[in-house]
């Protein structure tokens, strides 16, 4: 309430301690929450204005980014002067989203004014790129569509009869100045401190010498007629942008007969109705030419956004020096093109806050909208292998599977590692296999590859794929992948159990339903438990034509091995404390890999399938049993089937 009287002192305020009664008060209280006294309502004024304009701030920068309630036609008009860059890719997939966000149409238009600077393979690589990445489009050179062709240099006759129109109606003229003639010019207007811009000495030949002068062969280029003031240009980043100085009277036909880019750009934006586009911010300071050469023909020119120029931390433009330019290196690299258009597309965009940064394609066209950033973008790489190894795990989880990529990106490359690792440890000689190490493997941690990846190609790739489905995560290094979960695809060696055993002393320290027991009767009693998982009989047909049946699947699995571990318990072989979590875990692990981290165990021996498992159950049984054997001094520390298997059952040890 100190408060609430504080504010009452202040003169022309009513007094609330005139008011006697409670009823009164509650009446005082309700008349003043809609009629404040003058000192109130002039701060309650201040603040509820300041909302109202911040709100009205907010709701017009929203309006800025809502995309058009009609479809969209934009473009992506690269010149074959060089390959596909990052940069380029990033403007492709802006028009790209925006088209498919509204409905529209997408055009790939090829501008290949610049005869001298081609590269005879870029426009192929181009598609190549473009396709590889993902993206498609409605016209283009190689699909046609209504408004064709789509290569400037098959448009000539077009921008000869647009360059006409505009030398008659005075608005261009021909300029039979010299290259020469303008260097010169250029170089003492230079050397005088003038300006270098075109001083208009062919502004004045007029139509008639200028037909004339053309008709008998003598070169010229044509140039516009710029207004003598800088025009305001509308950008939906930028609002509204002007150049200081007005433009000089820039040439929109060269003298080889062919059109500039200014001029053949907007002939062909106008030509096919182009809606939008949205390109780099270096093309913002030629916009009020193409603005200029609209209102000369009295177009309407489309909505222009430019978004922010692509930049090192040094903040020097990309070049062909910095990894992650070219197309190449992500192919090379083998990042999925799903994991470089989410990649490219955070470069200068910004989606609603709380949105994750993963996207797919799909996301990023219900999402998309005009909210770029300004000003350069710094590119850094740091985010790309946390979106690498995102699209990993959506490949792997997509139903049904994208075969071809699984392919391409995770079963291909993982065959390649593996056959590379096994040729090196087959081919290397005993003395030098300890020291040798292949795609980050050891070699002497490993035996023989598991039976699927022996047992044909077709089940080496399923094996690979259930692997990859398996693991927790995969990252984008498929060497380390392999490396962390070798045991999933090698068999593992009896010294590697034994060396492991010996580096997991809590197993000496088991307790099986309460009793103390050693590593070889728990290892015993799991293998007993595990054993019944073997099969079953089909219900149809007659007894004498029954067959066994697999069930060796997580389901049936699961319960039997959560049983199983919860039986077994061990301690910390330093306080006698039970070490948390079922022991038996601790058994399964060692025995499967070796005591490797990596995906659930039930995971695990469901991928290595009955027998690998049962295999390797074994193995580490026997392992156990021998050290044991040898802590009790025994005669021999080898020992036959027979002996291992008593209490086990011979038909255990028969299937394998």
């Amino acid at each position: 309430m100190r408060g609430i009287g504080v504010l009452l002192r202040r003169p022309g305020c009513p007094s609330l301690a005139s008011v006697s009664s409670l009823s009164s008060r509650r009446l005082w209280f309700s008349s003043t929450r809609s009629t404040l006294c003058p000192h109130q309502t002039q701060a309650t004024q201040q603040q509820q204005g300041e909302g109202v304009l911040k709100e009205s701030k907010k709701k017009q920068a929203e309006d800025k980014w809502k995309l058009p309630d009609s479809p969209a036609r934009t473009r992506f008009a690269p010149s074959p002067t060089g390959y596909l860059h990052l940069g380029s890719l990033r403007t492709a997939l802006f028009n790209y989203l925006l088209a498919r966000a509204t409905g529209g149409q997408f055009i790939l238009r090829i501008e290949d004014t610049d005869q001298t600077r081609l590269v005879h393979d870029a426009e192929q690589r181009l598609f190549e790129d473009l396709r590889w990445a993902g993206l498609s489009w409605d016209e283009g050179p190689d699909v046609q569509g209504p408004y064709g062709p789509y290569r400037q240099s098959e448009r000539l006759s077009l921008y000869d009869e647009h360059a006409n129109q505009l030398i008659g109606e005075g608005k261009a003229y021909r300029c039979f100045c010299s290259p020469e003639d303008l260097e010169r010019h250029k170089q003492a207007a230079h050397e005088s401190g003038e300006s270098t811009a075109y001083p208009g000495t062919c502004r004045s030949v007029s139509l008639e010498e200028s037909d004339d002068r053309a008709s008998r062969g003598e070169k010229y280029a044509v140039r516009f007629k710029s207004s003598e003031k800088p025009i305001i240009i509308e950008d939906i980043l930028y609002t509204r942008y002007r150049k200081r100085e007005p433009e000089e009277d820039f040439i929109i036909r060269k003298r080889d007969g062919f059109p500039t880019y200014h001029f053949a750009n907007i002939v062909d934006d106008r030509a096919m109705k182009i809606t939008h586009v949205i390109r780099g911010a270096e093309w913002l300071i030629s916009t009020p030419k193409h603005v200029e050469l609209y209102n000369a023909f009295g177009w309407e020119p489309p909505k222009f956004a430019h978004v922010g120029l692509l930049v090192d931390k040094e903040r020097q433009k990309l070049s062909k020096r910095h990894k992650g330019v070219d197309m190449s290196w992500y192919k090379d690299n083998q990042i999925p093109p799903e994991a470089l258009l989410n990649f490219a597309v955070l470069l200068g965009w910004s989606q609603k806050s709380g949105e994750p940064d993963f996207m797919t394609l799909q996301d990023m066209i219900d999402r998309f909208s005009f909210k770029f950033s300004k000003g350069d973008i710094v590119v850094s790489f740091d985010k790309l292998p946390y979106l690498h190894e995102k699209h990993f795990e959506h490949l792997l989880r997509q139903e049904p599977p994208n075969l071809p990529r699984l392919q391409s990106y995770l079963i291909k490359p993982i065959e390649k590692i593996i056959t590379a690792v096994e040729d090196a440890r087959v081919g290397t000689p005993k003395e030098d296999l300890e020291e040798t190490t292949i795609h980050k493997i050891p070699l002497p941690s490993l035996a023989r590859p598991v039976p699927q990846i022996q047992e044909s190609p077709a089940s080496a790739q399923d094996y690979i794929l259930h692997a990859l489905r398996t693991a927790k995560s995969v990252k984008p290094d498929l060497e380390l992948f392999l490396s962390q979960n070798r045991y999933a695809f090698w068999t593992i060696p009896a010294p590697v159990v034994s060396h492991n055993f010996d580096e997991t002393p809590s197993l000496l320290h088991a307790t099986l339903d309460g009793e103390e027991a050693s590593p070889s009767v728990v290892m015993r009693f799991i293998i007993e438990q595990l054993s019944d998982i073997v099969s079953s009989k089909e219900a149809e047909g007659p007894p004498e034509e029954k067959t066994e049946m697999e069930e060796w699947t997580a389901e049936k699995i699961k319960p039997v091995v959560d049983a199983t571990v919860k039986a077994v318990s061990v301690s910390d072989p330093e306080t006698g404390e039970p070490i948390k979590g079922a022991g038996g875990y601790k058994f399964l692990r060692w025995a499967l890999l070796a005591g490797d981290h990596g995906p659930g165990l039930v995971s695990v021996m469901e991928l290595l399938g009955r027998r690998e498992t049962m295999k390797r159950l074994i193995t580490a049984y026997k392992v156990a049993l021998e050290k044991e054997n040898k802590e009790k001094d025994a005669k021999s520390g080898s020992f036959t089937i027979d002996a291992i298997a008593t209490g086990l059952g011979l038909a255990l040890f028969d299937l394998f």
